[in-house]
């Protein structure tokens, strides 16, 4: 299993499971780069797609194993992962009466990712539900990316749990 295999394993896992009704995502995707509209994006080698959104209006945002790429109100952005320090997703729930609402607009916030120098880019995010996958995402970066080494797969502790249970 190479490094990014393991980083998308880990951050897919962790956003998957706190996450809810993600059928209700319209603009995001996880494990993918949206399509719909599409994202301009190469991957590079060993890259793997994390989480990821397209709007009609024509910002999107690619979190990868490797980097943060986005066009945001016009600007384009891109930024190592491993940089990334801190982030501000402000009212990331949105109206509490557009929680469950499965048709409209696609309702967005902007975030804003830090490195120690500053600003490293700003995304459009969908908001309610669909908005863990950008912060979950962020969440890898800060708590679990730093004990990479000491972590275990999903399916590297479902067979050390099996195991323990024979033993």
């Amino acid at each position: 299993m190479t490094r990014d295999q393991k980083i998308a394993a880990i951050a897919l896992d962790l956003i998957c499971s706190n996450s809810m009704k993600r059928d209700q995502w319209v603009a995001t995707s996880i494990g993918t780069v949206h399509t719909t509209p599409a994202i301009p994006i190469e991957l590079r080698n060993n890259e793997l797609p994390v989480v990821s959104a397209s709007f009609p209006e024509g910002d999107w945002y690619a979190w990868t194993t490797q980097r943060l790429v986005s066009l945001c109100e016009h600007q384009l952005y891109e930024a190592n992962s491993e940089s990334i320090v801190r982030a501000e997703f402000g009212m990331f729930k949105g109206p509490p009466s557009l929680m469950n609402v499965t048709h409209g607009p696609i309702h967005t916030q902007i975030g804003t990712l830090y490195t120690d120098k500053g600003v490293a880019a700003r995304i459009r995010y969908e908001t309610g539900y669909a908005a863990m996958g950008p912060i979950q995402c962020f969440k890898y970066w800060e708590l679990k990316h730093p004990i990479l080494d000491k972590l275990m797969t999903p399916e590297e502790l479902a067979a050390y749990r099996e195991q323990k249970n024979r033993d």
